[in-house]
């Protein structure tokens, strides 16, 4: 900004101190206008920016919603778990006390498929 008329401002000569105003005057309205287009400058870059920044945070929203998604139609229920936990609480007793049917034909037919079970039976066969 250009220096003001401050501390020697003309008191003797009205046309001189009236000179000094008006240069005042201009340099502060010059001042006012570099202002006002830094300000507007400012805005416009902000807004861009606030554009820029607006689609970032809705493509990571979205992505957001399509994990939200994802976890929901993979997700289970309360009851389900329950449900399940209970179900596996039960098989765990029948396997520990060898009642649970489906494990011990899983494990029957792994140990007949099993070579070396295989060459067992057949010595036990032969007696």
């Amino acid at each position: 900004m250009k220096e003001l008329h401050t501390d020697d401002l003309s008191m003797n000569s009205g046309k001189l101190f009236r000179e000094q105003m008006i240069e005042n005057f201009k340099a502060i309205e010059q001042e006012d206008k570099d202002d006002d287009q830094a300000l507007s400058d400012e805005v416009a870059d902000r807004k861009k920016g606030d554009d820029d920044e607006k689609a970032a945070r809705q493509s990571a929203d979205d992505g957001l919603e399509k994990r939200i998604k994802k976890l929901e139609d993979n997700s289970a229920t309360h009851d389900e778990v329950e449900t399940a936990r209970s179900y596996m609480d039960h098989k765990a007793e029948r396997v520990s006390w060898g009642s649970d049917g489906s494990t011990f034909t899983t494990m029957l037919t792994r140990a007949l498929e099993d070579t070396q079970m295989q060459e067992l039976i057949k010595n036990i066969i032969k007696g």
